[in-house]
């Protein structure tokens, strides 16, 4: 069997920090529930980025530096390249991203959905979580649904709805 690719390892992981976040929200852990919806989005469309446009893992052409974060040169400006983060991040790059030919249909699917975790953190696990409301853990556990079934139906389908 093969071993599985960095894009394998992010849709796993997509999938368990949901269901995880979905067991810690039933049991009223919301602080740590919201912190898990947002990896999970955040795996789930860095393993898109992987499969289906010209994002990488290590160096680029004309690198030899490795990194651990997907990446891609920008593609109005050669000298730059977009790393995508956690994602609260990941609104901002895949809208630098969009300009390329590649990018732009991932963003139109995926904008809406990533905007709503423009206010997660990933520093939030240092917080008390006295400030989570449930309501707002609830549009990111949607939010963060919606991205999984995307990714899904693009696995299936091996390209982008």
């Amino acid at each position: 069997m093969p071993e599985p690719t960095q894009e394998d390892h992010f849709a796993s992981a997509a999938t368990r920090h949901f269901h995880d976040g979905d067991y810690l929200r039933k049991g009223s852990r919301l602080p740590s529930a919201d912190h898990l919806y947002g990896f999970a989005a955040e795996c789930a469309v860095k393993s898109l980025l992987l499969r289906f446009t010209e994002v990488a893992i290590g160096p680029l052409e004309g690198e030899e530096k490795p990194s651990a974060k997907p990446r891609v040169r920008h593609p109005e400006d050669s000298e730059r390249i977009i790393e995508f983060g956690h994602v609260n991040e990941l609104v901002r790059e895949i809208k630098l991203f969009a300009s390329g030919r590649s990018g732009a249909p991932l963003h139109a699917l995926l904008d809406s959905d990533l905007r709503v975790f423009k206010k997660w953190n990933v520093k939030y696990r240092y917080y008390d979580g006295g400030w989570v409301q449930s309501d707002v853990v609830d549009k990111r556990r949607d939010a963060a649904h919606r991205i999984l079934v995307l990714h899904e139906q693009a696995l299936i389908n091996r390209r982008l709805p």
